[in-house]
């Protein structure tokens, strides 16, 4: 059976096809540059300050029924330097006693219940 004849015909479909599948493919691509991009990049500024709000809102609740000595100097003085930056600045909180242990637990599981993920809390030590 000679199917010379027909290549003529099949290769512009090919093409065609090609084509079509080419730009359906790159289509989840270009809506990443779109203008909605933008308004996704703004949301996530919202975000963090949101997270920073509700940090500072679960800092001031928890640390109400503390007594003055239960954080130390250091790890409130690094906390707050924290909150100073907007939330944004790798800060190191590093809880060294009982008390700041569990205080820092608890603000962890407070800000991940709202939402933020572990990377967005400022307790780690060097």
């Amino acid at each position: 059976m000679k199917t010379n004849h027909l290549a003529p015909q099949i290769a512009p479909r090919i093409t065609s096809i090609t084509i079509f599948l080419t730009m359906v493919l790159m289509l989840p691509g270009l809506l990443l540059v779109t203008p909605a991009n933008a308004t996704a990049q703004k949301t996530g500024s919202d975000w963090t300050e949101k997270k920073c709000t509700l940090y500072q809102q679960f800092r001031d609740q928890t640390q109400a029924p503390l007594k003055q000595d239960d954080l130390g100097a250091e790890f409130l003085q690094n906390e707050a330097a924290f909150v100073a930056s907007g939330c944004t600045a790798r800060s190191y909180v590093c809880p060294v006693s009982a008390a700041e242990l569990k205080y820092a637990n608890t603000m962890s599981l407070l800000m991940m219940n709202a939402g933020a993920t572990g990377s967005f809390l400022p307790y780690a030590c060097n």
